[in-house]
This record gives C-alpha cells, structure tokens and sequence, in this order.
C-alpha cells in the first residue's frame, strides 16, 4: 500500500482552498472541514436553568455480535469505535504537535496490521488486539529541505512463514531500513537492513508502493522511479533497489509522482499507474515500457494552477484523479462561509479548490475533446495509446488555508468506484459516483487529533462497505451502505439530512470520547432546519424510543429528555443556523423546552410529597381526570397513566391546569399546598427557563401565544389567589398557621407575570392581525389595573409587605408602590416607618414613583407631607410636584395646592390662574371670595413686575368678585328676616328659610307658584349655608323674590348673565344661557301693576311718565343702556314678544338636576304662567315708550337709537 509523505512544494506554502458543490450532503461536518487555524477557539456551552447533571447522552448499538459505541450514524453511513490505540502510540501522540512535526499511519487490510509514523519512531501493532506494540527507528530525515523532520514512507511486507509481517520505511532523503519482521522493534528494533537510493541533487523521495509481496516502488520529486525487490536466500531476506528505466516523467522539476492502489492500479500484466503533474500513465511494470498517458488539465478546464494530488482505477478500469487547483474569489469566499464560518472573511486566505475527475477508456481514438472552459462530460482527450472519455467532473467539499499541518490528500474506492472516500488531514469526505450524495466526517478537535490512514476493509460488492479510518486518538470503524447511497434523493433527502444531522447532534454530540464533530452545511435549507428542529424536539417530547431510551426510572428519563433538547439548540447556535429560523420556530423549541422543564420540577415535586409520608396526591387525581377527559392514544400507552403523562404528555402540561384547579375547588383550603403549589412550580418553571435562555434561543418578546398565560392559565390562577385571599383573610384563622397564606405571595407573583405576558402579545404587531384581539387587550389590562392593587393590598394585610412592594416595583405599578408606602403613619414624613424605602424608591425610580408619592398625598388631603418633605433639604420634591401638576394640568385637577407652591416660587401669573380656576368650582362663598382674593393679587403682582398679563383674565377677577359680592349682599339681606326668629327656632335652618320666604317671596306664594317657590326655597337654604350658588341660581334668586325695595336686581342679574364667559363662571349651555335671560326679563315685565300704570284716566301726561319712571323696567333700561356693548349681547335688551319662550321638560330637566317629576312639572307650568302673563299685558308700545324715555333721561338724542 501507498502512504506518501506531503510534497515539499511552493503550492503548499501558500495552499488554495476549495468550493463546496451545490449537492453537498454532509453527516458529520468540522469547525473547519480543511486544515484549520492553529488557534483554538472555546466553544460556551449553553447555560441551562435546568440544572441537571452531566450524563452521557451517547447511545451504544448493537452492531452484528457485540456491543459498539456508535460515533454517528444516518441512513447511508454509521461510524462507530472500532479499536483503541496501543499506550504508547496513544502516549506519543498525546503530546504532539502536528504543525511543527509530521507523523503518517496506515492501516493495513493484508496483514491485519496498523502502523504510526513520527519523522524519529515507527510504530506497528495488530489492530483487532491492540496488546503488543512494535516499536521501530525510522531512517534519519535531512535537515536541508523544505520541511524538516518529515515522517518516512512506508510499506508493510506480508509474511507467509510467520505472523508477524515486515516493513519498509523510506526516508525523504532516499534512506530504507528494512525489517523482515517487526518482532525486533520488541527489542529496541535495530536489527535491520540498511540501502539507500542514489538521488541527485535536490532531489527527494515522494512515495511508495507495495505491488505485491516481492515489488516495491519509490517515486521521487525529478519523475523517476525505483524498483525495490524482496528475494529470499537461504530464509533470510534481501532488499534491493535499482532505477526504473525509462523515467516516466524525465526533466520535470517537483513532478507530481504518484502510484496506484495494488488491486486497482495493477492488472495481470502488471500495469503501473502513475500521476506525474496533471498527466496520468500507465506503464507496463515488466517491460517497463510507458503504455498510455493522457493529461487531465483538458477535463477541468481553464482553471489557475492546476495539479493532480491522487488517482485511483476502479473497477471497469475508469479514472478517478484528485486534483486541486486556486480558487476564484467566489469559491474562495463560498468556500469560507462553509469550512469556517466568519474565518478569514475579513482577509481571504489563499484557498485550493479540489474535484474528481473521471475518465474511461474512448473508443473513438484520436478524437480530441471539445468542450467550454471549466470542462464537461463527454468530451474526449487525445492522448499517447488513445484518448479517454471525460466522464465527469464533481467538486469536493474540502479546503485548505495556509496553516495546514503537513498532510497529503490520498482516495480510497469503495464499492468498486460507487463512491470515493477521500483523506484529508481531519476530514473524510465521501462522494457517491451515482448520486448526488456527499458526506464529510470531521474531527472535533482539529488542533490535536489528525486522519492518519485510511483502509478499506471488505472488498467490491452492492452490500456495506467498511472502512477503518486511524486517528491519532483512536481507531473508528465507518459502514458505508451503497445501495442507499445509490438510491439517495437529494430533493427528499434535504430533510433527511437535517433531522439526520440534529438526532446525531443530540444522541453522540455528547459523547466527550467521540473523535467526530457535527455541523450544518451553510446552505442548509431553512424550511428543512425548522421542520427537523422542530420535529425533532416533540419526537423528545414524546418519548421517541429512537431518540429516548426507555427507562422506568422517570426522573433519569425526564433528565435524559432534557440535555437531548440543550444538545439541539446547542448544536444549533454552535453551528450559527439560528439566525437561518424563524421567531416562531425558535419560540416553538423554546416552548418546548419549558415544558419538559416544567415537567420535570412538577414530578419532582410530586415525588417530594410522597416521600414526605403523604399517602394520596391530589396531583395525581387531576392527572386521572385530565386523562379520563383527553384519553392518551399513544400506542405505547401503559396502565400507568402518570408515568405516561410526563413520557407522552408534556405537550399538554397547560391544560392540566384547569383540573388541578378543580381539586382545590372541590377540596378546600386542604388542597392549597399541594395543589396550589403544583400550578406555581408548573408556572414559574417555565416563566424562569424563558427568562433564562432567552439569548439561547433567540427569543424576542413578547412571546407568540405563549403557554403559560393562556386565559385558562390566567383564570386558573386567579381562582387560586381569590381562595388564597379568603383563607388568609379568614378572622378565625388570623392566629393559626396557613398554607394559603405562605402561597399567596408566589401565587401574586405568577398571576401578575402570566398577565403581564398575556398583556405584551396582545399588544403586539403580530397579535394585531388577530380578530378581537385589541378588544381583549382592553378588557384584560382594564381588570388587571382593577385587581393589581386589591391584591397587593392584601399580601400588605397577610405581612408580605415585601413581597407586595417588590411586584409592584417590577411591574412598574408606582400607584400602588406609593399607596403601600403610606398606610401607617404618614406625617410628619420622618414618623413613617417606610421613609427610608420611599427615598431608596425616589433614588431608583426617579420622579415616575415620586409623582404618584404627589398624586397619592393630594388625593388623599396629605399634601402638606410633600411640602415638608420639600422642606426638610429634598428640594426634588418641589421639581416632583411641578412635573405632577404639569401632568395633570388639564381640568386644573391641582389648581387647589399648586397654587400654593406658585406663589411661593414667584409664579404669580401661573398661580391666578390657577386659583382662578379653582374658584369658579368651589361651594363655599368665603372659600370663593379668598381664592378670587388672592389671585387677583397675584396678578397685579405680575402686573407690577412689568412682564405682561392678560386684560383678560383682569376682568373675569373683576366679574367673579362682582358675582361673589352680589351673593354677600344677598346673604345680608336674608339674614334680617331670620334675625327676627326667637328661641330653638333661630337655630332651625328650616325656620330661618321659612322666614326669608315668608319675607321675601309673597309674591309667588300668592299666586300660588309652588315650582318656583320650591327652587326658591332650595337656593335661599344654600346662601344662608354661605354656599356658592351658580350663576343661574343667582340670577332666579335675585329675580324670584319680592325686590320691592331692590328693582335694581334685575339690572344686576341681567349684567351677571351678560358677563357669564362659558367654561368658566357659567357651565352650563349657551340655551339655557339665553332662557335664563328669557326668564329675567319676564319677571322685569310682571313686576309691575301695569294695568293701574296705564290708567290715563284724569292724569297729566306727565303723571304717566313719572309711572313709568318708577317701574322696574325703567330702572333696568336705565343700568344696561348706559353701555352701549352691554346693549349688543343677545338676551339683555328683550321686548316683551322675545321673552315669551317657555323652557321645555328636558331643559328643566337639565337646569335642575335630581329635582323630583312634580317639581318639573309645576316649574314648567309657573314658566307658562310667567310667559302667559307678559303675553296677556301687551307691553309692546310700553317698552318701547320706556326705552325711549330712559335715553332721553340719559341724554341721548332721539336720532341717536
């Protein structure tokens, strides 16, 4: 057999890398699938909040008789342990460095032998029993080449007189030491034969071949050869070299010499392949004769520094050559991506490209080939002896980068050609003739192992093909089965591939004795990944007997589902493909991970309350009847159906849930521990592994649809809570030790997170496309904000006051952080018992917590607590407080204190309108006339400062004042009547209102005007209260009563209305505005006895006018008629036809809000009866006679109106 050493060449000082072909099918797969880079890279394992323990996940197989340990395997090939190495190669190859020192190794199907070389020891040893090791000296290497210390060639001789063969070590400087049996390496092995061949200047040897027993040959690096013959004499035996004559490839410098497999290279006449360059010969070994030859440069096409590295016959005798070549930028950078992912992508190394070519014999001779640049079949090329038929030409997936360690890429046929197996330094790559199949298998550590030789066991057939493959740590058998190579799909084998390749990852990726590495093709389809990942992680779920090992050892098995899941999404990230899955995929291995995690704590649990001596398991009910519900079909279904939930079940852990609930439900507080205790673990298990991994996974929330807060979850939940709460509640129990009440914190801090999460995907993008799904986010967030405080409230009352603040902190609920804060004594600040956290919480969360410490004190009347805070040296408060009433500006919500803190701070304009504000709402006429007061003052203030104020916000002080004022007036005028009251009466509020009425309303009691009175009643109650009255009411109190000596009311009443601003010191609508002025002026029309007034009977004309100048009507024309202005706004001027407009019921309705009906209805019928009244005078040349007299009075001239 041939074992050359690498060739010391300017090609392999700066190596090339290749291309991976489009139908690259790979089951195990290196960091780098070329010789890697020299530095090592750590690869961080995957945390896991499982926190199980490490156990071996590899499987061992039953392969034929005996039991294997089993590297790899998918439907073409399985790899597994075949032998280990003797201890002292293993010793020697522990510690050496495989970029500074060459070492070789073959193994040899003849004589059953493996063999390990280093430049300085040879070692052989039997490989089916790896007992005895023989250990021999190599023949020194030169110093004065290329590559110093290379290790020898070599050549097992086989032996027919003992067991034990010989062997043939060749050195690079022509130097052989012959054993004719190995035994002597047992004593030190210096008993050999010593010859050396005569090589010329700068010249060295580059192979060896064993043709037979007796037949050696050596190649060197000028194209000659030498012929080594082994001739017996006398039982000892000889070896001699001699030149072989003509050299095949005279006068090439560095020439590319190499030999053909015995077997396949040699034929009955002894035929001898050689690869000189990119020429290929055969050559008759008897008659050293050159027989054909023909130059495969013309089959690959127009390619930059092409060269053959290997070549082997197969059977029907057609061409399989090795050649390499330099890569395009393309190939180079392909080649890159798919070797050593992001290696080298920032400045490409120089990379060589490999491919097979295949020619058979032409029978068309002399036809030369003709086909484009870059080759293709079919072609034909002229050569000596005939030309050859290009059958094909197939990339290989392999690159080189300039820090190869010393190798030489040798092919090995499998199967008679049907696929060639191809070794490289740390990657076999098998390439099926037949199909489009292809598979690598890698070392997993590059840096310290190498493929030291490679041997095909059994011989051509359709059937399995075994080949033993040396490394330097152990010896691997790999079956490789033709018939399902042959038959390979590769558009039904991507997926395949994929599933094969994650089930490899999970079941031998942990093996830490496994030689082999796995990875993803770059090219990797995503559907395929994501179907096979998924596929994969709930055939885990399920208990696949494939992928699980059947143990009734529950825990062991829930343990052993678990690391095959952190396996796969390890394998996964390792090999950078998860960026190649989409969000829902990795959320679904996610999903499933947190269930079996959830599972797994859930049994584990389970287990502890049976062995703390509980002799039945409400859990176990629920499981029951969750069965006897969804009965379990799974064919490998036991009578065991606990055991069968967590094998087949755990899929469905969410849906268990609502029947453990039940339990609690049916039982009572008895089944809280336990039960309730069963829902948190299922529940925070799988909330905590999420949180967890997150980056292991690459999830990003929110969560599509997530498990744990589906609405049974949630509901469920809030079931356990709300019970939680009554127990813990329970007076009678307020002494005694309860489960609901130690499980009422975990129970908070679950419900609040599933609906927080619920919250989130509703929320989101995706969930937006969901019909209802706005709808439900409004409800669940309107009841969550509902429930939040109740329940924090109540884990304050069960003495979890912690607990309850730090859910409140995570969930961002400052509200409820503030009101927990402030239950115990709250001023002066310092005699709170939380001051400390409120100022911890002020210092973390800033004013988003301060604000609502403000919002909470002046909700709750305690706003002298911020102001002291403010005053004890924490000036932020101040700042907390502005930013507080900033937010809650609208409706001057604050108006009441900010103004304080305005004014302090010289806001004189911000606080008048602040208290301007506040005094239109205020009740109290004293509260009213303060506020009015003062802001008014604050605004002269500013006023006085010179920076500007509004003329208008001026007046509407003005016009308040007036309003408060009128009402001042009016309470003095009602207090007379009541003085007059003696005794318990005086004290009577109803006494002193009968009397106002008795005294100030004769009028409407004589005419029987029970509505109107009614309302008059209600008002004069109101101002005895020093209650503010609204404008309206004003305006019906100075018009209702008697004003015998007070006409000038109605003019007043009139100017109030007219001064009303709408927003402000009126709220009402601009209708009722304008019937209130409608109801004024009929009053000013019925005042007077205008029947008696126009009377003209024995009276002077002057008598009459001095009539109308003492009627109320004159009186107001002669207050609103002074302003022109005044006269222009609608309703203040009205003749006695505009006013008659009664008010309907629903405006009456709305004027007198809470009244009962027969109020309305007698107020609606006094309103008749007042219009009716104006009607019935008619008034209309009156008013005008009066109009006219007034402004003659005030001097206008009658041209002027």
């Amino acid at each position: 057999m041939a074992s050359p050493a690498p060739r010391k060449t300017h090609r392999y000082a700066t190596p090339r890398q290749s291309v991976t072909p489009p139908r690259q099918r790979r089951m195990v797969s290196a960091r780098p699938a070329g010789t890697p880079s020299r530095r090592t890279e750590d690869i961080a394992a995957v945390q896991d909040v499982m926190d199980v323990d490490d156990v071996q996940m590899y499987n061992e197989r039953v392969l034929g008789s005996g039991r294997e340990t089993i590297y790899a395997r998918t439907d073409e090939i399985s790899v597994a342990f075949h032998a280990a190495l003797p201890f002292e190669v293993r010793r020697e190859l522990k510690g050496a460095d495989f970029y500074s020192q060459s070492w070789t190794g073959a193994v040899d199907a003849i004589t059953g032998y493996a063999l390990a070389a280093s430049s300085n020891t040879c070692f052989v040893w039997h490989h089916p029993k790896p007992t005895t090791c023989y250990i021999l000296p190599c023949p020194p290497s030169s110093q004065d080449y290329a590559q110093p210390l290379s290790a020898p060639f070599h050549a097992l001789v086989p032996s027919r007189s003992r067991s034990e063969p010989g062997l043939v070590l060749l050195s690079i400087r022509g130097d052989i030491r012959f054993w004719d049996s190995i035994t002597s390496g047992l004593a030190g092995g210096g008993s050999f034969e010593s010859i050396n061949l005569e090589l010329g200047e700068g010249e060295y040897t580059s192979g060896l071949l064993r043709v037979d027993g007796q037949i050696y040959i050596a190649s060197t690096s000028h194209g000659r050869l030498f012929r080594l013959t082994l001739t017996s004499q006398s039982g000892r035996h000889t070896l001699s070299a001699r030149l072989f004559a003509p050299p095949p490839a005279p006068g090439l410098s560095l020439a590319r010499l190499l030999c053909g497999e015995v077997g396949r290279g040699i034929t009955a006449d002894k035929e001898l392949w050689t690869l000189s360059e990119t020429r290929v010969q055969r050559w008759s070994l008897n008659k050293e004769v050159l027989l054909s030859e023909v130059d495969v440069r013309e089959a690959v096409g127009n390619v930059e520094d092409l060269e053959g590295v290997d070549f082997g016959v197969e059977s029907d005798g057609t061409l399989v050559v090795l050649v390499s070549y330099a890569g395009s930028e393309q190939e180079t950078a392909a080649m890159a991506l798919d070797q050593y992912g992001g290696f080298g992508m920032g400045a490409p190394v120089p990379r060589r490209i490999y491919a097979l070519v295949r020619l058979s014999a032409s029978t068309k001779r002399g036809e030369v080939a003709k086909f484009e640049v870059g080759g293709g079949d079919g072609g034909v090329i002229e050569g000596i002896g005939g030309g050859m038929k290009i059958d094909g030409v197939t990339g290989v997936p392999y690159a080189t980068t300039a820090v190869s360690a010393p190798s030489h890429p040798r092919l090995t046929l499998l199967g008679g050609g049907a696929v060639v197996a191809i070794r490289f330094v740390d990657v076999v790559v098998f390439c099926a003739r037949d199909s489009p199949y292809q598979d690598r298998l890698t070392l997993k550590a590059p840096n310290t192992d190498q493929i030291l030789g490679l041997e095909q066991e059994q011989g051509e057939g359709a059937g399995p093909e075994d080949v033993l493959i040396l490394t330097a740590g152990v010896l691997i058998r790999a079956r490789v089965d033709l018939g399902r190579v042959r038959t390979f799909d590769e558009a039904t084998g991507r997926a395949i591939l994929i599933r094969a390749l994650l089930t490899q990852a999970i079941l031998y990726g942990s093996n830490p004795d496994n030689p082999l590495h796995f990875s993803f093709p770059p090219e990797v389809d995503p559907e395929a990944l994501m179907t096979g990942a998924e596929g994969l992680s709930r055939a885990v779920l399920e208990s696949d007997p494939e992928i699980i090992r059947p143990n009734h050892d529950l825990t062991s098995q829930l343990t052993s589902r678990k690391d095959r899941l952190s396996w796969l999404i390890r394998f996964i990230n390792d090999n950078a493909a998860l960026r190649k899955m989409s969000q829902r995929s990795r959320q679904r291995l996610a999903t499933d991970a947190e269930k079996l995690y959830a599972c797994h704590q859930l049994w584990l649990k389970m287990n502890e309350h049976l062995d703390a001596g509980a002799s039945h398991s409400l859990v176990t009910d629920a499981i029951h009847a969750f069965t006897a519900a969804h009965p379990l079909l799974h064919p490998s279904a036991s009578h065991d159906v606990i055991r069968d939930f967590f094998r087949y079940r755990v899929t469905e852990i969410g849906r268990l849930i609502p029947f453990m609930v039940e339990r609690v439900e049916r039982t009572g507080e008895g089944a809280m521990r336990e039960v309730g205790g069963a829902v948190v673990t299922i529940l925070q298990a799988g909330l905590s592994y999420r949180a967890y991994n997150l980056a292991v996974y690459g999830v990003e929330l929110p969560m599509i649809k997530p498990w744990t807060s589906r609405p049974s979850a949630i509901d469920g939940v809030l079931k356990l809570v709300d019970t939680a709460t009554r127990f813990a509640l329970d007076p009678s129990k307020a002494n005694t030790k309860s489960a609901s009440r130690e499980l009422l914190p975990e129970l908070a801090t679950v419900f609040f997170a599933c609906v927080q999460e619920r919250l989130d995907w509703l929320d989101s993008p995706i969930a937006a496309d969901e019909p209802g799904s706005e709808r439900d986010h409004i409800e669940l967030k309107e009841r969550f904000d509902q429930l939040r405080p109740e329940i924090l409230e109540t884990l304050r009352l069960t003495s979890h006051l912690l607990n309850a603040l730090t859910l409140a902190a995570s969930h961002a609920d400052f509200r409820s952080l503030a009101a927990l804060l402030h239950q115990d004594t709250v001023y002066p600040p310092s005699s709170n018992p939380h001051a400390h956290t409120i100022e911890e919480y002020v210092d973390r969360f800033g004013g988003m917590f301060a604000r609502e410490v403000v919002r909470w004190c002046m909700v709750h009347g305690e706003a002298r607590v911020v102001f002291a805070m403010e005053e004890s040296g924490r000036g932020e408060w101040g700042k907390y407080m502005d930013e507080y009433w900033a937010e809650e500006e609208q409706g001057g919500k604050c108006d009441a204190v900010a103004w304080l803190r305005d004014l302090g701070q010289g806001r004189w304009s911000v606080a008048g309108t602040r208290l301007l504000r506040e005094a239109n709402g205020a009740g109290d006429v004293g509260v009213k006339h303060f506020m009015l007061s003062v802001g008014k003052l604050a605004h002269l203030a500013q006023m006085q400062e010179g920076t500007g104020a509004d003329e208008t916000v001026l007046d509407a002080f003005h016009d308040s004042l007036d309003f408060i004022s009128v009402q001042e007036k009016m309470l003095q005028e009602f207090r007379e009547p009541a003085s007059s009251l003696r005794g318990k009466q005086k004290q009577s509020l109803d006494a002193q209102v009968d009397a106002v009425i008795k005294a100030k309303g004769t009028r409407l009691r004589a005419e029987r005007r029970h509505g109107l009175l009614g309302i008059m009643k209600i008002f004069v109650r109101q101002v005895l209260q020093g209650k503010a009255l609204s404008l309206e009411d004003a305006v019906d109190m100075l018009t209702l009563q008697d004003n015998v000596e007070g006409v000038e009311n109605y003019a007043t009443a009139l100017h109030l209305l007219a001064h009303a601003e709408v927003g402000r010191a009126y709220h009402g609508f601009l209708s009722l505005r304008q019937s209130s002025f409608r109801r004024v002026w009929c009053r000013i029309y019925n005042h007077d006895d205008w029947d008696s007034i126009r009377e003209t009977a024995n009276i002077t004309d002057a008598q009459l006018t001095s009539r109308f100048r003492a009627t109320a009507l004159y009186t107001t024309f002669n207050v609103i008629l002074l302003s022109p202005q005044l006269c222009q706004i609608p309703g203040v001027d009205l003749d006695p036809n505009e006013c008659l407009p009664v008010p309907l019921m629903p405006e009456i309705k709305s004027r007198f809000p809470g009244i009962q009906e027969d109020m309305v209805g007698d107020l609606a019928r006094d309103y008749r009866a007042e219009s009716s009244g104006v009607e019935g005078l008619r008034l209309g040349d009156v008013y005008h006679r009066v109009r006219e007299l007034v402004m003659l009075d005030l001097g206008y001239t009658r041209e002027g109106f």
